[in-house]
């Protein structure tokens, strides 16, 4: 009786170790996330502000479950390394015209902190990786032009790093100054 409960603790150790990690590598923001999470306690103050700067104090969230106005999902930028995604939801301060805003909070000792907040369509975690973290691109689109950005970790956040644009959208891209 012994044996056989030994046999299954080690396959199951086994197992999770070499299952692959259940944080998100590739977003697309029309859609909902493959794998929503909780967002943790630690983010709601930080959700608090960006409502207040987003929404440039139209709206009081005193006494709101903030958590209800954004998806959230984990996303695989370094192996045991805590990061959630967090895109709004359908609150209009918090959305672009044709683009859902997101944000990236790392985890750090007990806190996070927002790491990348930008616009888009699409997200890829890419393979490359920057100062520890794993690189990301971004893509959004008009009807005239495809834009696409590579943003790299600087030790503290994300910054773009390349740019590039296809205009019509499938077009050859090409390479342009990144806008801050």
């Amino acid at each position: 009786m012994l044996l056989p409960l030994r046999l299954i603790l080690v396959l199951t150790s086994i197992l999770c170790f070499t299952v692959p990690s259940v944080a998100q590598r590739h977003f697309y923001f029309e859609e909902p996330f493959t794998r929503e999470a909780k967002i943790p306690n630690a983010v709601v103050p930080l959700l608090r502000d960006v409502i207040t700067d987003s929404c440039r104090g139209q709206i009081s969230t005193n006494g709101i479950d903030v958590r209800s106005w954004f998806y959230a999902s984990r996303i695989d930028l370094k192996s045991r390394r805590s990061a959630f995604i967090v895109r709004s939801g359908h609150h209009r301060c918090l959305t672009g015209v044709d683009n859902a805003w997101f944000w990236i909070f790392l985890k750090t000792g007990r806190s996070y902190e927002l790491v990348l907040a930008s616009g888009t369509i699409s997200l890829d975690v890419l393979k490359t990786v920057t100062r520890g973290l794993r690189d990301i691109e971004t893509n959004a689109a008009t009807a005239a032009t495809n834009y696409t950005n590579v943003f790299k970790f600087d030790g503290r956040v994300y910054k773009r790093h390349r740019c590039l644009q296809a205009s019509p959208p499938d077009a050859k891209p090409k390479r342009v100054a990144c806008r801050t």
